[in-house]
């Protein structure tokens, strides 16, 4: 798509479960060149400390989540309060993405 700049140049993305969060975060650099890195994380709340201390060191502006149940909401808590713009997607409705958290059972 010839002509269109992108609105986020530093994002990540969550597959989030109950005990295991899996972050892959997509870093272009100035000079147009992709970085890639994917970590995992636990479940316990020093690991959503860790997560988010990663994000900030990569200076991710965007995250965008998928989960399952509730389970976002801790993640989501962590982001907000560190400045990191959050969003929860919605598998079951074919990716509609909000600027506030979502749930559809």
């Amino acid at each position: 798509m010839e002509g269109l700049s992108p609105l986020y140049r530093r994002v990540a993305g969550i597959d989030v479960h109950k005990m295991l969060h899996v972050v892959t975060a997509v870093i272009e650099h100035p000079d147009g060149t992709i970085e890639q890195q994917s970590r995992q994380f636990g479940g316990f709340k020093r690991d959503c400390h860790a997560l988010t201390s990663w994000l900030l060191d990569l200076n991710v502006e965007l995250v965008v989540m998928e989960s399952t149940g509730i389970y976002w909401k801790s993640i989501y808590a962590h982001l907000e309060r560190a400045g990191i713009q959050a969003w929860v997607v919605n598998a079951l409705k074919g990716g509609t993405i909000a600027t506030r958290p979502i749930v559809a059972l």
